[in-house]
């Protein structure tokens, strides 16, 4: 979808404003609580039906508003007409109701709304990922397979369900043997079979990833330091699906996994919840041979972490035929105006619309053939600065 204009009403501190996107870069930027980012969520939202720093969605309605609203209008690429996504909050006193609609009708499944509007975001707690648990890696590829394979959201929800269930299973000390061993033998069917699945598209979804990412991280980071004879030298990024059941092809994996699964039940019954399955597994990233999470310094884990979203942004545009919207909170801190203008040249080559945030528009180095509008945020109010191109 080719972004037009973006209106809120009664969201977070903006009470009403309008921004028409540039074709190019549509720059935001602003003191820090401006409410930059309060516009890349409004985007988010309308893409995936859910805010990237909240679960609470009553939050995101404006201090003294009972209701919010954000409305995207843009142009279907594919069939080439209009389009109009809508989301409305309306904030109760227990919950807030989310309703959503895409070309003024109503749709009730998040799974159908989900994909219309294709973004890929990149925002400072994304650096988290490569530190953090490997639920959150593991969470980070299905987000990228969430907007290309409606299948593969039913397939995780049914997944954990199914896990939920063996584990009420092996918790209950008063089932008897004969039933609880029935459950299980059900449960553990289930598991291998959506498991599997879940299993082979992630490592098929990161091995589309690892060349445009080792490419992208070359060309965003650059050369770290001189090599012993005088020259510099690249650092080597790599990176592998851990699958926590062990390396198996496609096609055994689900009998390989009820086989793992069979082999712990005593295990799982002492401890009370299922050892293995996607659900255990990890995306491990490596520089020079070393975790990132432990030796990687915060400049090198921003450029692994924006060559990922890079790569994942190729991939989409060479699967669908136009790239996806790139959303870029806070991108060039932490990077050095060498790696800086690296990255927007990198930028330059790959993106179609991208609205980006940053504190000064000094550390913005749009490339020189790129369109960009600059808009000033300020305390909920939006100001187009420059357009240039």
């Amino acid at each position: 979808m080719r972004l037009a204009t973006l209106e809120l009403e009664g969201f977070r501190n903006f009470e009403r404003a309008r921004l028409e996107f540039d074709a190019g870069f549509t720059v935001l930027w602003g003191h820090n609580g401006a409410g930059k980012t309060n516009i890349v969520e409004a985007i988010y939202l309308l893409a995936t039906l859910r805010s990237f720093r909240t679960h609470d969605l009553g939050s995101l309605v404006a201090r003294d508003a009972v209701r919010g609203q954000v409305v995207l209008t843009g142009r279907d690429e594919r069939l080439d007409i209009p389009s109009r996504l809508a989301v409305q909050l309306e904030r109760g006193s227990n919950s807030t109701r989310r309703l959503a609609r895409a070309d003024d009708k109503l749709v009730r499944s998040a799974a159908d709304f989900y994909g219309r509007l294709q973004a890929v975001l990149f925002t400072p707690e994304d650096l988290a990922v490569l530190r953090a648990s490997p639920q959150q890696r593991r969470q980070f590829l299905d987000r990228m397979l969430f907007a290309r394979q409606r299948a593969h959201i039913t397939d995780v929800q049914d997944y954990e369900r199914v896990v939920r269930s063996r584990n009420t299973v092996l918790r209950d000390d008063s089932m008897p043997r004969t039933q609880q061993h029935d459950l299980l033998l059900t449960y553990e069917q289930q598991i291998a079979e959506v498991g599997a699945r879940i299993w082979s598209r992630r490592e098929r979804q990161l091995s589309a990833l690892i060349p445009g990412t080792e490419r992208g991280f070359a060309e965003i980071y650059g050369s770290e330091g001189p090599a012993p004879q005088g020259t510099s030298r690249q650092l080597v990024l790599t990176l592998r699906y851990a699958a926590a059941a062990g390396e198996m092809p496609e096609s055994e994996r689900t009998q390989g996994l009820l086989d793992r699964l069979a082999q712990r039940r005593e295990q799982d019954r002492l401890r009370r919840t299922t050892s293995v399955g996607p659900h255990r597994d990890d995306v491990v990233v490596e520089l020079e041979g070393r975790p990132v999470a432990e030796f990687a310094s915060q400049g090198q884990t921003r450029a692994i972490v924006l060559a990922l979203k890079l790569a994942e942004l190729e991939l989409a545009r060479d699967e669908g035929g136009s790239a996806p919207l790139l959303l870029l909170d806070d991108v060039s801190s932490e990077l050095d105006p060498a790696r800086s203008a690296l990255l927007f040249e990198r930028l330059g080559t790959l993106v179609g619309q991208c609205v980006l945030t940053t504190t000064a528009t000094a550390f913005v180095h749009l490339p020189e053939a790129a369109r960009g509008r600059f808009v000033q945020v300020d305390r909920g109010a939006l100001v187009v600065a420059e357009t240039s191109t």
